[in-house]
């Protein structure tokens, strides 16, 4: 008989099939799956996914779930033919900007480990002979880059886990989720309910509605984005060898294609051609307007996440599709539809654990190219207590407060849906919503000329114009290197001038923006011990600078805790991250002994910070 604790999990798209089937393969099968579409076709994301998988992303941590991801459905086979055709990756680049761009980019993937190489237009063309060659600059080509089978993959998971004993409810939708003292205990369908000690939301962009029975904000909006199939392109038929393919008609042979410079791109469908446009305005949907579908008239072409084609937005891209692709002159478009998926404000997964009640989890806005890794971090998560795969990017916690508000979230979300394709520097201000959070010196600031730049919606300023006369007497060991046009976006050598004078004379910075926790209650010194490597049992006044910890010791962040009084504490944290676990573990704690309650309060928005560094002029600072 299973030990393991009751785990109830919402979706059994790609995420959730592939978290039944991690968590059964550690030992954990006292685990229900619960669908609210049929097994066989849920009717969410995963069932119209067109299934491409690039996997070099910025974030190292992105970049190592879809490497996992490639790997899994590699291992997934049926019939001798796994769930991953890994026809390669093929980004190419029709202005020197992109060009670029994907050498940077390139950058990433020999850092994160994955096999890539800049190609001239000749071997692109090699590659992928339907291309324009003479449209083409050069290209990123990354050979273990592919198509996913998603809703494939799904089915075999499904078999997988249930041999292992997890069971699957298909057609019963989730109703509300019971709780008794902070703590989930159930999840409610018209069937009865289901009792459960850990629930994980995997409902995709349902997840803002899964949250709200909790009480939980859930960032995500749903956006709908154009997919198209033509007609057959005479230059594709005969090129898939039918009888070596379990689905003839999705078949491919080249490579995945991105041309991103028109937020296109392509997959073969047998002797067709997919294509997938974020070249369209953004199309938020509500969720109260999806059309209800009952699971036996589910299908292909009707489900919940599937809307009629706007074929007006698409024609555009048709255009320059024939342009790169000419072969598609010969061809039409057969079928399209406006199918919905999830977008965040920052762009990434929402992963993890509610601040307010313990057991439920989320792991929601995750494309099926990450999948399969979010789930294995998912499943470390509960079962060894952390993902072996840091995932402060992926943390639903991350967000401050405003961050989550409908509004932010919709135009951010919109926002990032624009410019997926674009080329971004790292440093790219927000252009709106902007002037959020400004500290008390803001006017003072910009009375100095400050360059501002935004982050979790505050207002920062960078340098300050004032200072540009300390650049006609900066020592020359002291400037700034000269930099190439984009390694200077966004940035000033009087920040050199600024560095030096913090250094050899003094000088004040506005530390508003940063995260200050009131830590109060006859438990806080207790709880403060206990999260952190520093000796915070000092007198008040005091000040320690220290790390916190993870539960075995792992580092989470550096903070500082201030002594007030007996009971109180301020500490500066890094953010809403440490926030969430600090007001985790207080809860905790006051529940295990009411003698030790601990309270948490964010207290970043009525106070201001003013930090003073420099150098004495007693004696010489250690450098």
């Amino acid at each position: 008989m299973s030990t393991s604790p009751r785990v109830v999990i919402i979706g059994a798209g790609i995420v959730g099939a592939n978290l039944a089937d991690e968590l059964s393969t550690r030992g954990w099968t006292n685990i229900t799956v619960v669908e609210q579409g049929p097994l066989t076709l849920a009717g969410g994301s995963t069932s119209h996914a067109p299934g491409l998988v690039f996997q070099t992303n910025a974030s190292k941590a992105m970049t190592e779930f879809a490497s996992y991801t490639v790997d899994k459905l590699l291992s997934l086979s049926d019939s001798g033919v796994s769930c991953f055709n890994q026809v390669g990756g093929l980004e190419v680049a029709t202005t020197p900007g992109r060009l670029e761009d994907l050498k940077r980019k390139l950058g990433y993937a020999a850092s994160w480990g994955v096999e890539g190489r800049l190609i001239d237009p000749d071997e692109c063309a090699k590659h992928y002979p339907l291309l324009n060659r003479e449209k083409v600059l050069g290209g990123l080509y990354v050979p273990s880059d592919g198509l996913a089978s998603a809703a494939r993959a799904v089915g075999l998971l499904i078999a997988k886990a249930s041999a292992a004993g997890v069971t699957f409810r298909g057609s019963t939708p989730v109703t509300g989720i019971e709780q008794t003292g902070g703590k989930v205990t159930g999840v409610e369908t018209p069937d009865g309910v289901i009792p459960a000690d850990i629930v994980v939301s995997c409902a995709g962009f349902w997840g803002p509605k899964i949250g709200a029975m909790v009480g939980m904000s859930v960032p995500l909006l749903p956006l709908a984005h154009q997919y198209v199939k033509t007609t057959s392109v005479p230059e594709l038929v005969g090129r898939n060898d039918a009888s070596r393919l379990l689905d003839p008609a999705n078949g491919a042979w080249m490579p995945i294609l991105r041309h991103q410079d028109k937020d296109l791109y392509y997959r073969e469908h047998g002797d067709r051609m997919g294509i997938g446009s974020y070249a369209h305005k953004p199309m938020p949907v509500d969720l109260r307007e999806l059309p209800e579908v009952a699971a036996a008239d589910m299908s292909e072409h009707r489900m919940p996440s599937r809307l009629a084609f706007t074929e007006e937005d698409f024609l555009p891209s048709w255009e320059d599709s024939k342009e790169l692709l000419p072969a598609l002159a010969g061809a039409g478009i057969a079928d399209g539809f406006n199918g919905i998926f999830s977008f965040t404000p920052d762009g990434g997964p929402l992963v993890g654990e509610s601040k307010e009640v313990e057991g439920f989890f989320v792991a929601e806005a995750v494309w099926v190219t990450h999948s399969a890794g979010v789930a294995r971090a998912v499943a470390e998560l509960l079962i060894e207590g952390q993902s072996r795969i840091p995932l402060h990017e992926c943390e639903v916690s991350r967000f401050e407060e405003i961050q989550t508000a409908e509004s932010y979230v919709s135009e951010t979300s919109q926002q990032n849906f624009v410019e997926i394709y674009d080329v971004l520097h790292p440093l790219q201000p927000r252009v709106s919503p902007r002037e959020l959070r400004v500290s008390p010196f803001n006017a003072r600031q910009k009375e100095l000329g400050a360059f501002f730049l935004e982050a979790q919606g505050w207002e920062r300023p960078h340098w300050f114009e004032a200072n540009r006369g300390l650049l006609e007497i900066l020592p020359e060991e002291w400037r700034a290197p000269e930099r190439e046009p984009w390694a200077a976006m966004f940035h000033s050598p009087i920040s050199a001038a600024e560095a030096w004078k913090t250094r050899t004379a003094v000088a004040l910075y506005d530390m508003t923006p940063l995260k200050r926790l009131e830590v109060s209650g006859p438990g806080a010194e207790a709880l403060l011990q206990r999260l952190s490597a520093g000796k915070v049992d000092k007198k008040p006044g005091a000040v320690t600078y220290c790390l916190l910890l993870n539960g075995d010791g792992g580092i989470r962040s550096d903070i500082t805790v201030a002594r007030l009084d007996e009971t109180t504490f301020q500490v500066g944290a890094n953010g809403n991250i440490d926030f969430a676990y600090l007001t985790t573990e207080a809860r905790k704690q006051t529940a295990g002994d009411v003698t030790q309650w601990v309270q948490v309060r964010d207290i970043t928005g009525s106070t201001c910070c003013v930090g003073l560094w420099g150098r004495s002029p007693a004696k010489s600072w250690p450098r």
